[in-house]
């Protein structure tokens, strides 16, 4: 498994990222063998990095992906989320304390390499983001005299955490620049695949969120950057029966969304969609890891294999580029 560097945080990462959440569900609704046999071969190929989050299972996604770690011995890279509510707002720097040394002791750790910001940012308060976990934030709750920011930087400096990182993945996208432009954050999670590649374009299409280009600014800046949903939780890949233990099936608006471009239809008898998406993903060089949720070890071996290959050819890739500009507007980026 190949690593990339983690922008300016020196952490070398492996390109594909183990995702503990709840859509592909072995870390929270596998039995503890098959968990253990899934992470233990996944370190064994190489994989490094774990992404996983308070709010996912409940806590159990935590608890079940530390007892595993316990038992392997092993130490990877971990990467936590906070998610802060409304009512967290009367004392964002407690609740940030509280969540970190909360996640902390559930995956029985002292340190953690990296800790994110799950909460979207916005003009205004809000109970819940379209997209996302927690209340929404305003930018000042993130980076005022006692906001999110601050917190995180505490805990930095008692050597709880190392670096922190903030999510592009729904919110308000000017408000995210605001947050890159702010040069507090070191890793940016953004929404990128196929059919939403506008983390690095623009986009013109009314049915399809913009991101405008986001992952080329916080490349530009020196940050990380780490890929979600490069699958569309399940949409990108050549299978439309999804495993006993994954989440539930696409809705309406995500088929929809897969059915307003032809072309899929044409990549799909090329290779594998699955490999298509991961492949398509890894040929942005700015990206540095594209997380992926596993339900059991076949899809890890399967996964990796594919990212071994390395970018898709040339030919390919110019394919989907002028599929792409059907519906897009290039801004920047591979």
């Amino acid at each position: 498994m190949k690593q990339r560097s983690l922008g300016r945080t020196g952490l070398g990462v492996s390109e594909i990222g183990f995702g503990c959440g709840p859509t592909a569900g072995l870390m929270i609704r596998g039995t503890f063998d098959d968990r253990r046999n899934a992470v233990a071969r996944a370190l064994d190929l190489g994989i490094n990095y774990f992404d996983t989050a308070p709010v996912y299972g409940d806590t159990i996604s935590e608890a079940n992906l530390g007892a595993i770690l316990r038992s392997l011995d092993a130490k990877p890279i971990i990467a936590t989320k906070i998610a802060l509510t409304l009512r967290d707002l009367d004392d964002i720097g407690g609740a940030v304390v509280r969540s970190v040394g909360a996640s902390l002791a559930r995956l029985g750790v002292d340190h953690l390499a990296l800790v994110h910001l799950h909460n979207r940012v916005g003009p205004e308060r809000a109970e819940k983001p379209d997209i996302g976990s927690g209340a929404l934030l305003t930018v000042d709750d993130v980076l005022g005299p006692n906001g999110v920011v601050a917190a995180l930087k505490s805990l930095r400096d008692r050597g709880a955490i190392d670096f922190f990182g903030c999510c592009a993945f729904g919110g308000d996208t000017p408000a995210v620049e605001r947050l890159i432009d702010s040069d507090a954050f070191d890793v940016v999670l953004v929404h990128y695949s196929l059919l939403n590649p506008t983390a690095w374009l623009s986009d013109t299409s009314p049915d399809l969120r913009d991101y405008g280009g986001v992952g080329a600014s916080a490349a530009a800046a020196g940050m990380g950057s780490i890929a979600l949903r490069v699958l569309e939780g399940g949409m990108l890949t050549s299978s439309t029966a999804r495993h006993a233990l994954a989440g539930p099936p696409l809705g309406v608006e995500e088929i929809a969304l897969a059915e307003r471009t032809t072309m899929l239809a044409s990549l799909s008898n090329a290779m594998n969609l699955g490999e298509i998406a991961i492949r398509y993903a890894l040929s942005n060089e700015q990206l540095t890891t594209v997380l992926v949720g596993f339900s059991d070890t076949a899809q890890i071996e399967q996964t990796i294999g594919w990212a071994d290959k390395g970018p898709l050819p040339i030919s390919m890739l110019s394919h989907i580029h002028e599929q792409q500009t059907a519906h897009f507007t290039r801004k920047t980026g591979p």
